[in-house]
Formats: C-alpha cells, structure tokens, sequence
C-alpha cells in the first residue's frame, strides 16, 4: 500500500517572503519589488506587493491574503507566483500620460470622494484629509485608472495636501464635480430581485436570519400598500456607490419623484437603500436588520454604518 505523505503549508508570513523573492527572482532588477502595510477602509491592515518598473512613478496594491487562501486550498506557490508575474507584466497604463506627476494642475480633475466609517477608521483619518458627516467621513482620492476590470485610485494624504498647498474645501469642491460626472448614480427598485434571492437561499438554508425575516416584511408591507417600493442607489459601476448620497439634489429629485421622506438604509460602502416612509416600517426594526446585515452578510471592510438615516424632502436633509 502506498503512504500518502501531507505536504506541510507554510505560516502566511513565511508565504509572503518566498512570494517576494521569486517574484524579484523571475521579474529581474529592472523592477523593485517590496511589501507594503496598508491601511483599507474600517482599520483593516493588509500585505500589499508593490513592483515598481525603472522609469515608471505608479505600480498598482496587489494584496497577498487572498493568495495565500488560494495556496492553502491547494494553488502551488510557483503558480501563485506566475499569476502575479502576469498581472504585473500586462498592467495598464493610468488613465494620465505615463510621465504623469502628482502636481494639483495635474490631479485635480481626477480627485474624487467616498463615504467611511467616522468611527471604525480613525487611524487612517489621523494621516488623511477628511470632512465628518453624520456618522461618517468623506475622503478624497486621486483616480489613476479605469478599465473593464475595475478602477485604480490613490488615497490622499496629509503629504498631499502639504505638497499641494491646498486646502480640504478645495478638494472636497473638486471632488463633488467630478465624483458625479465619472461616477453616475444609478436608482433601481430592488423589492422583487430581493424576494427572490431570499427565497432562493432559503431553500439552501434550515435557519432563517433575523435579517432576512426583517428585509422580507419590510418588502411585503411596502406590497401591500400598491408599492413595490424600494430602491438601491449606487453608481453605474457599483463602486463605492455610498457616495452618490452627497451629489447634489440626488436625494431631493427622488423625494419628488415618490412624493416622500424615505429612510436611507447604508447597505454598505457600495450602495445605500432607500425606503419610502409608511405609517408600518419602524425605524428600531429598520436598524436591527442594518446591525444583523452588516454583522452576518457584509464584509468588515465594506461596512458603513450601522445606523439609519431618514432624509426629510421639507428640510432638504438627512436626519440621524
């Protein structure tokens, strides 16, 4: 009978090293190769590989935790690293010309801004700047490429804003023009797509979150009320799309439109759920279900907040 003998993994930091080095190894001193600490969104910490070419000032984050999920479920280390390789070697261009700087002249059209935790990221809003919002931050950020695979930006730092010599209105007046113009807002009625997703992960499921009992009423009381009214706003890309709440009149225009108030549900840093005001939705059970989504089905990353805000079409405003 033949043993079978259990390769033994390695530690994630030992995985880090050796993919660091064998990536330097098959790429050549042409490019340096590092691994960077980087601060995401809510105080989340990654190991980033950073391989910057001779003669180029950008070089996208890759994270490495991903990859080592991937090795521990059986991807070879040599084949971990040829995917980086790859993804390095056939890398755009930033949508600036690539002799690009990181002058204000040259940026500003480019700088844009998304919705964060006040709370769950203030480490990082030490180092940036930022205007409070509710119970949320506004950060700018630099967008240096857009393709069909997604988007690259830089956060703007404390260093930015000293080297530009500019100001935090500044940045924020900038980014309210050109947040909206490359990132339209998008609102869609979301009740039926929703059921239907509940139903369909209830057949796969024995127990039934709190969560999805609560969003099932809240779309069967809006029913059977004639609406079938509830909406998901976002951006036409689904990034980030949290922000679209901050263009202007957005939130006004569709108050119009429904001929409402309506609560605003922050889904997560990607998109936010609008729900109309009815004499039956409660706002304690509206934010239980916020808690129990965010704490069971959302990424910690991706959290925005855990409360619901209730935008009044009288006052032009978002109430906590």
């Amino acid at each position: 009978m033949l043993q079978v003998v259990m390769e033994e993994k390695i530690g994630y930091l030992s995985f880090v090293d050796t993919v660091c080095g064998k990536v330097k190894e098959i790429l050549g001193e042409e490019y340096q190769v590092q691994i960077c600490k980087v601060i995401k969104n809510n105080s989340l910490e990654l190991d980033s590989l950073v391989v910057l070419k001779e003669g180029r000032n950008y070089a996208p984050n890759i994270y490495l935790l991903p990859y080592y999920e991937s090795y521990l479920e059986g991807t070879p280390v040599q084949e971990v690293v040829k995917r980086l390789c790859v993804i390095y070697q056939n890398q755009e261009g930033p949508i600036l010309s690539e002799d690009f700087t990181y002058s204000l002249e040259e940026m500003k059209q480019y700088i844009i801004y998304r919705l964060v935790s006040f709370e769950r990221n203030q480490k990082l809003l030490s180092q940036i700047p930022h205007i409070k919002y509710l119970d949320l931050a506004i950060t700018f950020h630099c967008l240096v490429r857009e393709d069909e695979e997604g988007i690259g930006t830089i956060r703007i730092t404390n260093e930015h804003m000293k080297q530009w010599k500019t100001t935090t209105e500044e940045l924020n007046t900038y980014a309210a023009r050109n947040t909206s113009k490359r990132f339209p807002a998008s609102i869609k009625n979301i009740g039926e797509t929703i059921l239907g997703l509940l139903h369909e992960e209830r057949n796969q499921k024995s127990e039934e979150a709190m969560a999805e009992e609560w969003m099932e009423q809240l779309i069967k009381s809006q029913q059977s009320a004639g609406n079938h009214s509830m909406y998901i706003l976002t951006n036409q890309k689904g990034i980030n799309g949290a922000s679209c709440i901050l263009y202007s009149n957005i939130l006004f225009d569709f108050a119009c439109q429904i001929k409402s108030d309506f609560y605003i549900l922050p889904s997560s840093i990607h998109e936010v759920i609008l729900v109309p005001s009815r004499k039956k939705i409660d706002k304690e059970n509206l934010e239980q279900m916020v808690w129990e989504v965010n704490h069971t089905h959302v990424a910690p990353e991706e959290v925005l907040s855990d409360r619901v805000y209730y935008y009044s079409r009288e006052n032009n405003a978002i109430l906590l």
